[in-house]
Order: structure tokens, then sequence, then C-alpha cells
């Protein structure tokens, strides 16, 4: 074999080696980065994963924390629950002076000059007791003394605020009195009551004055029905209660009867209408929290 014969078989020779070389290399690599990439790719997907998981771990935080707050409402759910029966309800609306039916209405209205009308029967200022004033707007066909009777009448019974406060209420002059009822005309109502906003339908306690529309005394309230008696209770107790310090309140179970200081003019949400404040009396006597306040409205009854 001469010498370029040899030469030329070698060099295929080496082409051979280096391309046998050369596969194997590139396989083992191929081999490698695809191992990388799935290896990359599982990292990935637990890492995807992981994330997945932490959200709902938030979701989960959040509603427990949104739970803890919402069992924080206004109604306690061990809220005191009271209910009576339709005879119950309707031994309430008897009083000793009895005339809450006809409000107090008369059936002629008298030349009277003056803007305001002044009950006539007074008791002196008594520190033990609680005094109050009355004043009726001479417009509207009401009888004052008549009112000047009834209200004492209602504070003073054993179901009213008498057992909260343990002072009688006595009626004075308003130069004595601790806090005033005025029994107004819706448009009255309102410049007494601003700057609440009565809106010629609602009633008022607007610092010491209570001022009672006279739209609300005479036609109640949807809830109400006709039962003028019970509204015309609630609509009194109602009010003392804001002076003595009582808030609003919310209905503790529906079929219950509904607090005294719930605003149950504008609805009793559930409960029956009922005038008397009994969840007050129980506090006072046993001690118990009946029910939360609920924050205050621009108008009130």
């Amino acid at each position: 074999m001469n010498s370029n014969l040899r030469l030329g078989v070698l060099l295929t020779i080496l082409i051979s080696i280096s391309a046998f070389s050369y596969f194997i290399f590139f396989r083992d690599t191929v081999s490698e980065q695809v191992a990388i990439e799935n290896e990359i790719q599982s990292s990935t997907t637990i890492s995807s994963t992981s994330t997945t998981l932490k959200p709902e771990n938030t979701t989960s935080t959040s509603t427990s924390t949104s739970t803890t707050t919402t069992t924080t409402t206004t109604i306690p759910p061990n809220q005191t629950v009271i209910y009576a029966t339709d005879q119950e309800i309707n031994n309430s609306k008897t009083i000793s002076y009895d005339y809450l039916k006809g409000g107090c209405k008369e059936d002629l209205i008298g030349d009277i000059q003056e803007e305001w009308v002044l009950p006539y029967e007074l008791f002196i200022f008594n520190e033990e007791k609680i005094n109050f004033s009355l004043k009726l707007d001479s417009s509207l066909g009401l009888n004052v003394e008549c009112l000047g009777k009834l209200i004492p009448s209602i504070l003073n019974d054993s179901r009213g605020w008498i057992k909260v406060t343990d002072k009688e209420f006595q009626l004075v002059d308003n130069s004595e009195s601790e806090f005033e009822f005025i029994f107004a005309s819706p448009e009255k109502t309102d410049e007494l009551c601003f700057p609440l906003e009565t809106n010629g339908i609602y009633s008022c306690r607007n610092e010491q004055q209570i001022v009672i529309n006279y739209f609300r005394w005479i036609n109640g309230a949807i809830d109400f029905g006709s039962d003028m008696e019970t509204y015309r209770l609630y609509l009194i107790n109602h009010e003392v209660g804001h002076i003595l310090g009582w808030g609003h309140v919310g209905c503790p179970k529906e079929d219950a009867l509904a607090p005294v200081m719930m605003q149950q003019s504008k609805s009793t949400m559930g409960c029956v209408p009922y005038g008397w404040p009994i969840y007050e009396i129980i506090e006072k006597e046993f001690g118990i929290d009946t029910y939360s306040v609920l924050p205050e409205s621009e108008e009130d009854s």
C-alpha cells in the first residue's frame, strides 16, 4: 500500500472516531438537558401548587376574621327574648286614666288666641320626683288637661318607667320642669326638632324637649294597624326613654315583643308591637343586659 493510500485510510478512521464521539457526547448532553428541564418543570409545578394553597389559607384566615367580626353584632345571639299571648297584649292597653283610645281629642276647638295651651292642674316641683311640663299647639283640638293626666298615668304605671327610675313622674310648671312634652302640628314639629329631620311624619326628642307629632298621635303607624292604644303607649314611653338615656335597639327575635326603644313607628321588623319598657325593667331588676344599643338615626319615631 503506497503512502497516499495509507494516509487516506487513516484520515477516514479518525473522522469516524470523531463522529462517534460527538454522537455519544451530544446524546448525553440532550439527556441531561431533558432531565434538567423535567426537574425545572416539576419544581415549577410544586411551587405553583404551593402558591395555590397560600391564597386558600389566606381566604380561610380572612373568613375566620370575618366570622369573628360578624359575631359581634348589635343583637347578640343570647339576647333576652320576651313573648306574650294576645290576651296579655290586649290587657297591656288598660291603664288607670283610660283615655288612650280617644287620645284626648276634643270634638270642638274653642276660639283660642294663644299659640300654645298650658294645663292648669299642676304640682309643685319636688326634687324626689321627676318633674315635667306640657304644652300643646292650640290648633290641634286636643284637651290639655286630659293629656296632663294621661301622660303621668302611663309613666307611673307599674309597667312603666317608674319601675326603672324608682321615682314618680309629675306635671309641673314649665319654669320648673326637667323636661317638656310638646304636642305640635307636623310643621311645628319640624321646626322644633331641627336639626333633626322629622319630615312632617316623625316625632322627636330634641335636648330636653319631647315633641309629639300630631300626625302620629292621631294616625299611629303601619305595623300597629288600628291599635292606637298600644301605639300611644309606645310613643310616650319611647321618647321618655331617650330623656332617661336609653338608645335605639333592634328586634330580638321574630314574634317576640318589640322593645319600647325600637323605632316601631318605622317598622317592628317581625316583632310584635308593644308599648311598655318591659326589657328595661328586666334589666333593672335582674341585672340582665337585655339587648345592645343601635346607632342613633337623625329622626326618631
